[in-house]
């Protein structure tokens, strides 16, 4: 079975265009693309907790993305207080999060940076806007 598309964005965070470029050469993005916004107005408190901590760990989600990150949020709220919590919510939580790119296999594949700390120098040398 073919493997699925890595999305652009997602791609571009990993590295992926630079390492292998004309793997991506002539990929489109979907025009238009909104970024990913608040959380929706009836999530609870927890559940909202899990959307931001899901936008900082996770640049790469849009508008596209909302509805399958608001089930991911839901069902990890649930998760801690739930002590029925059972098989088949993780299975579900577990396959949400692959869709959106977030299991260990693919955080091994963004770059993280390699913790050096900003050159002041930088700021000269870097290319404008």
């Amino acid at each position: 079975m073919a493997r699925n598309r890595t999305p652009q964005d997602k791609a571009e965070v990993s590295g992926r265009t630079t390492i292998n470029p004309g793997r991506f050469e002539g990929r489109r993005t979907p025009p238009g693309k909104r970024p990913l916004g608040e959380p929706y107005l009836k999530m609870t408190d927890a559940q909202k907790e899990v959307w931001e901590e899901c936008r900082a760990e996770m640049p790469w989600l849009h508008s596209a993305h909302r509805l399958l990150l608001r089930q991911a949020c839901v069902l990890a709220a649930r998760m801690d207080t739930d002590p029925e919590f059972g098989v088949s919510a993780t299975q579900a939580l577990s396959s949400i999060l692959s869709k959106l790119g977030a299991t260990p296999v693919d955080e091994t594949k963004v770059m993280h940076g390699d913790g050096e700390e900003e050159d002041p120098a930088d700021r000269f040398f870097s290319r404008p806007n």
